[in-house]
């Protein structure tokens, strides 16, 4: 999957302009735009700005997000507008394996957000004296293949994990989900 950088005067599904970007990284010239930016909607009469959407790699231009095709206008329309790039030479690319590390299905829907399988479970790491363990690394793998991996929450949670049917999921935590994250 490949998500393409944003620039100015790229546009938004209902028209709207990118009119804010960072001079000093250019694409063919033009100011490549951030999270943030200014977007002139003419659909709502109102200035917007883009809100990141979507699976991204943690990438910043003097100190500011890049934006992405498919990250939103966050203006007075509803449902949000969408934008657009305008080139299909600079982007982030990603494959299906990063994409399920993230959290999103293989066209980079969320699987945490829009995805709900018939069946979900949330893990819960305890001590022996049953408090939550926070911080702890874990690594879940489903039978399906899916993994989610991170850090455990301030309770002790990992994030829900969805499946199609009723399955195991193999889960590692501590020094074994490390191991397994090199893998």
């Amino acid at each position: 999957m490949k998500r393409y950088l944003l620039k100015v005067g790229d546009k938004s599904t209902t028209g709207g302009i990118v009119i804010e970007g960072v001079d000093s990284c250019t694409h063919h010239g033009t100011a490549l735009t951030f999270v943030g930016a200014q977007v002139v909607c003419n659909a709502c009469q109102s200035t917007g700005v883009i809100a990141a959407q979507g699976p991204r790699w943690p990438d910043h231009k003097m100190g500011k997000e890049q934006a992405l095709d498919g990250d939103l206008c966050l203006c007075k329309c509803h449902p949000p507008p969408v934008m657009i790039a305008s080139q299909t030479d600079s982007f982030h690319s990603f494959e299906s394996h990063n994409l399920t590390e993230m959290g999103y299905g293989p066209s980079g829907q969320s699987l945490t957000e829009e995805y709900r399988g018939n069946c979900d479970e949330r893990v819960r790491v305890l001590d022996g004296n049953n408090q939550p363990v926070c911080s702890s690394p874990y690594h879940i793998r489903t039978s399906a293949g899916a993994v989610y991996k991170g850090l455990t929450d301030s309770q002790g949670y990992c994030p829900r994990v969805y499946t199609k049917d009723v399955s195991k999921l193999d889960i590692a935590v501590g020094l074994q989900a490390l191991e397994r994250w090199e893998q």
